[in-house]
This record gives structure tokens, C-alpha cells and sequence, in this order.
């Protein structure tokens, strides 16, 4: 039943894709040079960081709320919360204060390596 499934899935997929080339077309020809002026401005490494760093943000957007139901009464977990200076570990602040960083000492710590 599944493969029947996806052979009409793809049977309709096909004749979508076909009846309708010539929107497509048009609007790849559209596309492609619009992307091209902006893959040449600002590089194709600086284009894909910024994709996957806003893609990455809205997922977290996602991740930070979780709602679910127990004991008949909805929960709203949050995985965030502003918290005062005071409260931020050493190793924290120094990490986004400084442009290098050693962290080798700290993992070791954490993953009980030596090195």
C-alpha cells in the first residue's frame, strides 16, 4: 500500500511539475541572477552562514518552549531565563569578553581528559 502511495505521490508531483514549467521556468529565470548579484556581493560562505544562523534561531525559538499536558492541566516548560550579572559563571563572561580563549583546562575537567 505504501509504494502505491509514493508512485502516486510522484505520478502527481510529475504532472504538477509539468503543467506548470513555465511558471517555474519564469521564476527560475527570475531567481537564479537575483541570487547570483547576491552571491557575488557577499560570498557564498557569508551567504549560507547567515541561512543556517537564522534558520538556527528560529528552531531555538521552537526548542525553548515545550507545552504538554499532566494531570489534566497544561504545562508550559521554558528552557530560557534572564538572570543577573552576578549570577553568569567566570568562565562565561571571560569567553565572551575576550577574543581568544583558552578552554582546554575546563573541558579537560569536564571530560576528565589529560592531556
Amino acid at each position: 500500500m505504501i509504494p502505491l502511495l509514493i508512485g502516486l505521490g510522484a505520478l502527481v508531483g510529475g504532472y504538477l511539475v509539468v503543467a506548470n514549467w513555465q511558471e517555474i521556468e519564469g521564476w527560475l529565470k527570475e531567481f537564479l541572477p537575483k541570487l547570483q548579484t547576491v552571491l557575488k556581493e557577499t560570498g557564498i560562505v557569508d551567504y549560507a552562514a547567515k541561512l543556517f544562523s537564522s534558520v538556527e534561531g528560529n528552531v531555538m525559538r521552537l526548542v525553548h518552549r515545550l507545552y504538554y499536558k499532566e494531570n489534566g492541566k497544561w504545562v508550559e516548560k521554558t528552557t530560557v531565563r534572564e538572570i543577573d550579572e552576578a549570577e553568569v559563571p567566570a568562565w562565561a563572561k571571560e569567553g565572551l569578553t575576550a577574543k581568544e580563549s583558552d578552554v582546554t583546562a575546563r573541558y579537560e575537567k569536564e571530560l576528565e581528559l589529560t592531556v
